[in-house]
């Protein structure tokens, strides 16, 4: 728990002393009664304050001396509780013990609430209200109302006070705010004058009676409090500044004045400000105008789109049914106007918060409605308005398929159950509630969803409202196999949660149906089948992932939904009287681990079978699943056996021995993965263990068998840990090493040194020879295994660690002093560690702790630093690259200061303050000496001429690692070997030394100086801070520099690490002159952008080098609660440069604009507050790929490619055939509108003298546009929108047919599916079928009848998700077909243009004898076209698929003929045609049953068999592709083979 403030415990201390000075005669009882109270208010500890209260409340039951001291004691209970924070514990403990008082005396306590609270209210008024006693004081009113009867009777009897002094409170606050300069300070006086408000408007919602009739008796005092309270709120909601909670809060605040001011025209007085469009003079000519009362107009036209969103939702939060159902005017009701205006204010809504208050208020309107239809259930006019096919319900589904897929999370979930609100509101308005499954409107609705896109996360939380509604027996009425159809997409992990939430709320329902029904096996049997089974299946042939997902999301929920199916799985999984398929093993130990871990597997008794683990599988299958091959198998059976329900569940010394088994065997696993989930268990097991020990140490003392359980884990954990440590001693691979410290460390945090009570301590089983073996460690060439080395002896006492005497520790100093001076990176890592272990003792020089110790250390390493290595750097860089580099001790200073807290009180200030000034100076020297390498425009391997003249061949040290030997028998204990030798090459010749010693400098500086911004006080020279505010401008200068002239990458991105901590430090520092620093900066460098100088030392090549990075720690620092002015200037000004009109000279202020908005659209802090910004920074993208100058274009590439990643995500796969990445073209223009007549204007220009054969028309801006468009696909789900008609875009992606370009071609015909509706999908297939050329002679282009053709096949791939008539549709285009056939046959020279056509054919199964001879024909005689003919592979590829399927689809055996044909297609020279028949080879020896005659024979046909062997022999370069698969059919066979195999089988000699 957290202390009082020492202003709480004063203010309490002097209350209490008063009462006791007016209480005389007590006696010894009431001295300890007093020292009780006294106790528990400055104890920090919470439990103990529990219990201090209890023997309190005891002792003032038992008082005997009379009633007055028990009033006495009660009314200092009173103030304790009065004074308490709302979240300290005690303060809860107090209501309930107040509460738990007779009623004498809690009305005794609501007089001393009431006294208490009016004094402490009146001498604020007398001490000039101080504003932190006001926060206080509002904190006190707001936990009166909490669920404490007798504080809302107090309230109650005051609560025209408490409005006066909260609305007064009000406008302190909001005076404050508004005269504060620092945003910090701004913001928090907001938040105060947020729950200033808050608290008023909850008063007066629950004392609204009482305050009505105070404003009646006294109109000009609480009257006039509530009139300045309404100016107030209004002056919030129409001021940009305020952060939006205080906006919403004040809205509200705004109908409740008006009702306690205005009650009989509350209604009128609201339409007439807030929708003056709607007020008709008849209503009242009377009617005072909202202006006279406050100075701001509340409409729609003065107002912010976010200002009036938070009336609308003000105006629904606060008014009740009646209000908002009473009708002004014919059929008129502010229910229906505030929803009307929210739809016309929809697309002016661009920001996140726009449209995150909108969907919040829309969610809030849909549960007023709700509300309103199930109190006016026999109002036809009011059912009316609400029915589903009218344009309120309309309407807001539109809203829901609109925003379903939104990228912000809480928008999402809003629509959601924005929707379920819908799904309600139909229930009600219908009268369906008691038969919803019969609804045709839900009915509709499901199919609809059903049909949409797989990969729409918003389809299935939608999809789970509706089940909760008509049932899963109607979604397996629509979808029989919906849960074996959304497996494959479990592969998908952001799909996978929403997935899983579906089918749960799927299995839940069914399960329940049929139980209703029929309480039988076969209902239960049926249940197995439809949700039990497609597990099963996905969990043996599944993928990693899907098997991960299923595990993790779906498995736990259906054996918490039935926990009978658990044997079923069990059963299922292991059916088989052969030896389990390692999907099999592994899927049965998945499952059994997820039982466990829910508790379904009990503890198994004393007469269990010893060879059975739980009586469930045998002992010998879980240990071949502890060393299986395969790593998850293992892990999953580790997890078995480590993993329980119940934390103190004790473990059996049989998992024990399990457990060690499979230790022994996988401590040197070189997955990181595996190694981390094995740290995980094994961290779940030792928690059992030490959880478990509690109880059995109870039970050891009875005749039970808990003695022998705690005697099992001493041995096994001494067994653990001399297993651990013999696996780090030298020699030892890297993966054993730091699996074996990683787990010594997890032993030792789980059983700390001291602890009283502990199972096991590590420490007492550490030897000297281990720990010579921990200091060993410390040499390792990973940081990683350093630091788990230097925790663990950082907890071995002092006693034990040998280092005591000042002669070692001087020893181990002098080893670090040494190792600085090294090249290799990992020896400076080394000396920080010993420096960090000599901080530890804290006794070095005779220093009382470590502080003093580290600032000795410090200042030693400063003075060898400025020396040494900063005096050679002087000198001769080159030779201090590769003698003595500058960034080793830097690096142990930045190691020492993480031990050491600079703000603590044992801090000597004026020591650090001298040492800082020091570091600040060398720093800016190191920078100083290194900025010539590192800002030169090649940085990687340059070296000045002036240094190569100076260069003398320089040996270069090579330290070997330092070998600590520690005898702890003896003080002189350390000894340290350097091995050094001497290299024949020069520094010349070698500057990647320079190179790396100036960036790892300038890395060292960055996080040094970042990391002391980020632990030092800052503040005046005045004051203790260790920094002034000159020395913060100094380092900030330092870092600008180092942002804005480095070229090389490794400089800059390690300078923005510290700068980043920098800015956030100054964003938030309570000094105007630091705060405002980071808005200084941006303004410097946004005119030097803006300049556009050619002597500007930004660089404008490397993607701007470090400027992107300078502007991003800038703005992704600014705190979100300002409102983040700051970046929106920013990126406004960018992209006005961005947007710039073209120039004939290169602009480098438009290069620079492209790069820094490329790099803040990628930031992922600032994902939410670019969202307003993408559309114009899509229109730079776009139309800089038109520029004349390569750096806008290529900078203009990176920009769209970050764009198309923020908007779509990022792509997965190199064809997006499951429509992954992608959304509805409505969702894109509704989210994007601007880009509506953007992309059709660019399109115009674009495709204007496309079909000109005299001149070659390549646009530039055209293939990004098709890329746009190629990421959309329409939806069965969304009507048409006149607004954003897609059909626009038709006319000119049909024109991109003509392209000269292939890859434009191939993205129109990606681009133009989202533009068809399913109902024009005929009309538009047969329009291109009669474009095509009638015969050879007509043809104009090859390329257009190839971009046609590509058109109709991307026409025809989404026939299948949109169109119910396909066999109709297959019929006309056949008739349409056969005038085309020339283009597959020889008479059409283009290859390309024939395989396109015989893709078509095939899709429509057109079986012609004439297609058929030419496939056959062109198959056999591959020789016709030399393998050099542009589209020879695509051609065949093409043929060897169709020639594939006809094979199969003969009713006939498999003859000789047959066989020469597909021998002869296994020796062609073109792998495409190989490949195609592998494939099936491959998929039909795969199949659990064959699927198709033909096929089955061939496939056991001993003749294929030879020349698939004879594949790898004879032919040496076989292509990777079909290597894979003829290795594949080796497997199964050898695989039907193994198992005995009867479909399967067959005799290899």
């Amino acid at each position: 728990m957290a202390k009082m403030s020492e202003k709480q415990s004063v203010e309490i201390w002097t209350t209490f002393k008063d009462m006791l000075l007016g209480h005389q005669g007590e006696g010894g009882n009431q001295t300890n009664l007093n020292l009780m109270i006294l106790e528990m208010i400055e104890t920090r500890d919470a439990s103990k304050q529990m219990q201090l209260l209890k023997k309190v409340v005891a002792k003032i039951k038992e008082e005997t001396e009379g009633e007055s001291s028990q009033l006495l004691y009660l009314n200092s209970l009173v103030n304790v509780y009065l004074l308490c924070d709302k979240k300290q514990p005690l303060k809860k403990a107090l209501i309930s013990v107040l509460m738990s008082l007779a009623n004498p005396q809690r009305m005794q306590v609501t007089t001393f609430v009431n006294e208490q609270v009016l004094e402490m209210l009146n001498n604020s008024k007398h001490t000039g209200w101080k504003t932190e006693g006001l926060k206080r004081h509002v904190n006190m009113i707001s936990g009166l109302m909490d669920n404490f009867q007798i504080g809302e009777d107090a309230v109650h009897s005051m609560v025209d006070k408490l409005v006066v002094f909260l609305s007064e409170t009000c406008h302190i606050f909001i005076k404050q705010a508004r005269e504060t300069q620092t945003p910090v300070l701004q913001t928090s006086w907001m938040q105060a004058a947020l729950f200033s408000v808050q608290t008023l408007n909850k008063m007066c919602q629950k004392y609204q009676e009482d305050i009505r009739r105070a404003v009646q008796e006294k109109p000009n005092g609480i009257g006039q409090n509530l009139t300045e309270l309404l100016n107030i709120a209004c002056e919030v909601i129409q001021t940009e500044t305020y952060i939006l909670d205080l906006k919403t809060a004040c809205a509200m605040t705004m109908p409740i004045c008006l009702r306690l001011l205005y009650l009989d025209i509350v209604i009128p007085l609201i339409v007439k400000n807030v929708f003056p469009s709607r007020y008709d003079s008849s209503m009242s000519d009377s009617l005072p105008k909202l202006e006279s009362v406050c100075s701001m107009e509340l409409d729609s036209k003065s107002l912010t789109p976010t200002s009036y969103l938070c009336v609308c939702n003000g105006i629904l939060a606060m008014l009740n049914s009646n209000d908002l159902m009473h009708e002004y005017g014919p059929g008129a009701c502010l229910l229906t106007d505030v929803l009307d205006e929210m739809t016309q204010l929809t697309y002016r809504l661009q920001t996140t918060t726009d449209r995150l208050i909108n969907s919040r208020t829309l969610l809030l309107w849909s549960n007023k409605a709700r509300k309103m239809l199930t109190e006016h259930a026999d109002d036809s006019h009011i059912h009316f308005k609400f029915s589903s096919d009218g344009p309120i319900i309309q309407w807001l589904l539109n809203h829901v398929w609109t925003h379903w897929e939104d990228p912000i999370d809480a928008i999402r979930q809003q629509t959601r159950s924005l929707f379920e609100s819908i799904l309600h509101i139909h229930l009600l308005q219908s009268k369906e509630c008691s038969d919803p499954k019969n609804s045709k409107f839900l009915e509709d609705l499901l199919v609809c969803l059903l049909a949409t896109n797989s990969h729409s996360k918003g389809r299935y939380g939608c999809l789970s409202c509706l089940v909760e509604v008509v049932g899963a027996s109607k979604v397996l009425q629509c979808e029989p196999e919906i849960c074996h159809n959304l497996m494959p997409f479990m592969t998908e992990l952001g799909l996978a949660t929403y997935i899983s939430e579906f089918l749960e709320r799927c299995f839940n329902s069914h399960f329940k149906e049929l139980i209703k029904l029929s309480n039988s096996a076969e209902s239960e049997n049926m249940w197995n089948k439809s949700w039990v089974d497609p597990v099963v299946s996905c969990l043996c042939t599944g993928t990693t992932e899907q098997k991960t997902h299923i595990v993790e999301y779906i498995l736990p929920k259906l054996l918490k939904c039935n926990s009978k199916c658990l044997k079923y799985l069990i059963a299922q999984l292991s059916a088989t009287d052969s030896v389990l398929t390692a999907s099999q093993l592994g899927a049965l130990i998945t499952c059994l681990k997820r039982a466990r871990v829910m508790g379904l597997i009990k503890q198994s008794t004393g007469c269990s079978d010893v060879n059975k683990w739980k009586d469930i599988v045998a002992v010998k299958l879980l240990k071949h699943a502890l060393c299986h091959t395969n790593d998850q198998i293992r892990l999953d059976a580790l997890g078995l056996l480590c993993e329980n329900v119940k934390r103190t569940a004790y473990v059996q010394k049989s998992d024990l021995d399990l457990i060690y088994f499979f230790m022994s065997l996988n401590l040197n696993n070189q997955s990181p993965a595996f190694r981390q989930n094995m740290s995980s268990l094994l961290k779940k097991l030792l928690i059992r263990l030490q959880e478990s020990n509690q109880l059995l140490v109870r039970k050891s003392g009875k005749k039970t068998e808990g003695h022998f359980h705690l005697h099992d884990y001493k041995m096994f954990l001494k067994q653990l840990s001399s297993l651990l440590f013999d696996s780090i001693k030298p020699g030892s691979a890297f993966a054993l090493r730091t699996t074996a410290l990683s787990l010594l460390s997890l032993v030792n945090s789980i059983f700390p040194p001291a602890s009283d009570d502990s199972l096991f301590l590590l420490v007492n089983e550490i030897t000297s020879e281990e720990v010579d073996i921990l200091l060993f460690c410390l040499t390792d060439t990973f940081e990683a295994n350093k630091t788990e080395a230097f925790n663990l002896l950082s907890a071995i006492p002092e006693e034990q660690f040998g280092f005591q005497s000042e002669s070692t520790l001087i020893a181990l100093k002098n080893i670090g002093m040494k190792l600085i001076s090294s090249s290799k990176p990992q020896d400076s890592t080394t000396a920080a560690f010993l420096f960090r272990l000599i901080v530890k003792q804290a006794r070095f020089r005779f220093h009382t702790n470590k502080e003093q110790c580290g600032l000795h250390l410090v200042k030693e390493i400063l003075q060898h630093l400025v020396q040494n290595d900063v005096k050679n750097a002087r000198i001769n860089l080159l030779h201090s690259a590769a003698t003595s580099p500058m960034y080793p001790a830097l690096h142990c200073i930045r190691y020492i200061l993480a031990d050491i807290d600079l703000r603590s009180s044992t801090c000597d200030r004026a020591g650090w303050q001298k040492v800082w000034q020091d570091v600040i100076e060398i720093c800016l020297e190191i920078v100083s000496i290194v900025s010539p390498i590192i800002s030169h425009s090649s940085p990687e391997g340059h070296v000045p001429d002036d240094m190569q003249t100076e260069a003398v061949d320089i040996p270069l040290k090579d330290e070997s690692y330092i070998e600590l030997e520690v005898d702890l028998s003896t003080d002189t204990s350390l000894k340290a070997n350097g091995n050094v030798s001497k290299s024949k090459k020069t520094v010349k010749l070698m500057p990647e030394y320079l190179t790396v010693c100036c960036w790892r400098s300038i890395k060292e500086v960055s996080l040094l100086l970042g990391q002391l911004c980020e632990t030092a006080s800052i503040g005046c020279e005045c004051d203790q801070a260790l920094f002034t505010v000159d020395q913060v401008k100094t380092i900030g200068h330092c870092f600008t520099k180092l942002l804005l002239e480095s070229v090389h990458r490794g400089a800059f991105e390690i300078a923005y690490a510290g700068f980043v901590k920098l800015c956030h430090i100054l964003w938030r520092n309570p000094l105007s002159s630091l705060c405002s620093l980071p808005f200084e900066w941006m303004e410097d460098i946004l005119l030097q952008i803006q300049a556009n100088s050619s002597t500007s030392p930004l660089c404008s090549t490397r993607r701007s080098a470090g400027i992107p990075f300078y502007i991003q720690a800038i703005v992704a620092t600014e705190p979100k609660e300002c409102g983040q002015k700051c970046f929106q200037w920013v990126i406004k000004e960018l992209l006005n440069l961005a947007l710039g009109n073209g120039s004939t000279e290169i602009s480098n202020a438009k290069v620079h604009s492209i790069n820094i908005l490329r790099s803040l659209y990628r930031e992922t802090k600032l994902s939410e507050a670019v969202h307003p910004y993408v559309e114009d920074g899509l229109k730079a993208a776009i139309l800089g790929f038109a520029s004349k100058f390569w750096a806008v274009r290529n900078s203009s590439t990176l920009l769209f490619s970050a764009l198309m990643n923020r908007i779509f995500g990022v792509k997965r796969n190199k064809e997006d055939q499951h429509k992954k990445n992608c959304m509805t073209g409505r969702i894109f223009f509704h989210r994007f509108p601007k880009m509506f007549p953007f992309i059709k204007e660019q399109l115009d220009i674009a495709t204007k003298d496309m079909r000109s054969q005299s001149s070659r028309h390549l646009h530039p801006s055209l293939y990004p546009i098709l890329m746009v468009l190629g990421r959309l696909f329409p939806s069965v789900i969304e009507g048409n929108d006149t607004s954003l008609d897609l059909t626009d875009f038709l006319p000119y992606v049909l024109r991109c047919a003509h392209s000269p370009v292939a890859k434009t071609r191939i993205m129109a015909s990606r681009a133009l599916a989202p533009l068809v509706f399913k109902d024009q999908v005929q009309r538009i297939l047969v329009q291109l079928f009669e474009s095509l050329p009638f015969t050879q002679a007509e043809v104009r282009s090859q390329n257009f009848v190839h971009g046609v053709l590509l058109q109709i096949v991307g026409m025809l791939k989404i026939i299948d998700e949109n169109c119910k008539e396909l066999p109709a549709i297959k019929e006309n285009l056949i008739s349409q077909f056969t005038n085309k056939n020339w283009i597959m046959t020889r008479e059409n020279r283009c290859l390309v243009t024939r395989a396109a056509f015989l893709e078509i054919t095939h899709w429509l199964g057109v079986d012609s004898q004439e297609m058929q001879s030419v496939v056959k024909s062109e198959v056999l005689d591959q020789s016709f076209y030399p393998l050099c003919t542009p589209g020879v592979y695509e051609l065949y590829a093409q043929l060897a698929h169709i020639f594939i399927a006809m094979l199969e689809a003969k009713n006939r055996p498999f003859n000789s003929e047959d066989r020469q044909i597909i021998l002869k297609l296994l020796q062609s020279p073109i792998y495409d045609i190989c490949l195609c028949l592998l494939k099936k080879m491959v998929e039909t020896l795969s199949a659990g049953e064959p699927t198709s005659s033909f096929f089955e024979e061939f496939c056991q046909s001993e003749e294929i068999f030879t020349e698939i062997v004879l594949m790898v022999v004879r032919r040496k370069e076989l292509h990777q592709e079909c290597l894979v698969q003829v290795w594949s059919i080796y497997l199964v066979y050898i695989f039907a083979i193994y198992l005995h195999c009867q479909f399967w089988s067959i005799h290899l000699t």
